[in-house]
């Protein structure tokens, strides 16, 4: 059997150097000394008949047999993980770590969160503020709510809703850049979201818009650029320019008019929100609470959206 004691216990010293890319790192993360992380990874390879790592000086490199079974191995862990987390917290998990992208946090999600309490005093949300691709290997949440593209390798994933995008300034900045066709753009300061969604270029989101708007002649690279969606807004409601909203994000400001929208068409972005989760954690009771909430909030928001 090729799974016995010993192999099972190279794994973990395995993953972890294949993560780490050195056998001194993996010693202190594992708190072996590095002659015992050198032995377990020696007898994996003879057991697998395969070298899975390149000895090169001062650093080991993945060979593309390692690739293979680290990809592999990564994710046979984090099932085994999820379901133990699963199955420890059975149905009286109360705490829920929720990932999500700060932007959404603050102008979408936070708005709505008194309403999960109202509904569910005996739980709690512990919100994580992050973007960008996710590490399954060192997962610190139970469920997520992603902009992206496709759905999330790896997790349980569903269209939440669809996003649309659409330029936004205040209306001082319209007075003083008055805008009768999206090719006077040209005029003013474009605020982007350097990061709209996993894998896109620093102007995705304007260069989406103009194209769709046939502004060709408009340069979607221009202006000022920033890590957050919030920033550019934010950036907006200062006058300093004119951003790409998404109207998750600006609906209540276009709503209150500290924002305004000086063009009537609003594109789908080609990154939707996804809700994600492990599909261990399928039948959790704590997990189906708040994916059944924000499934509600969702349809509510779009019941409610002008488009």
């Amino acid at each position: 059997m090729f799974l016995n004691s010993q192999t099972l216990a190279s794994l973990r010293f395995f993953e972890a150097a294949a993560r780490k890319l050195s056998f001194k790192k993996t010693a202190a993360e594992l708190h072996v000394t590095d002659g015992a992380v050198s032995q377990q990874i020696k007898h994996l390879e003879e057991a697998l008949g395969q070298k899975l790592f390149l000895r090169l000086p001062r650093r080991i490199a993945l060979t593309e047999a390692g690739e293979r079974f680290a990809s592999t191995v990564r994710k046979a862990l984090a099932e085994i993980e999820d379901e133990a987390r699963a199955l420890r917290a059975g149905g009286a998990r109360t705490e829920i770590r929720v990932r999500v992208n700060p932007s959404f946090a603050l102008r979408w999600l936070m708005p709505r969160v008194g309403d999960f309490y109202a509904k569910h005093p005996g739980s709690k949300l512990f919100m994580i503020a992050e973007y960008g691709d996710i590490d399954l290997s060192g997962r610190d949440f139970d469920i997520t709510i992603e902009q992206a593209v496709q759905p999330l390798a790896g997790l349980h994933s569903e269209r939440l809703f669809d996003e649309y995008i659409t330029p936004v300034c205040t209306p001082a900045y319209l007075k003083d850049h008055p805008l009768e066709a999206p090719g006077g753009l040209e005029a003013c300061t474009l605020l982007h979201d350097a990061h709209a969604w996993s894998g896109g270029a620093n102007d995705a989101e304007w260069k989406v818009w103009l194209q769709e708007a046939g502004a060709l002649q408009v340069a979607a690279g221009q202006g000022r650029f920033f890590s957050l969606a919030d920033m550019a807004i934010q950036a907006a409601l200062n006058d300093q320019g004119i951003a790409m909203g998404r109207t998750a994000l600006v609906g209540d400001l276009l709503e209150a008019g500290v924002l305004v929208a000086p063009f009537a068409l609003k594109v789908k972005s080609p990154a939707s929100y996804w809700l994600a989760f492990p599909r261990a954690y399928s039948e959790t009771p704590a997990i189906d609470a708040v994916g059944n909430w924000l499934r509600a909030e969702a349809k509510r928001f779009l019941d409610q959206a002008p488009f």
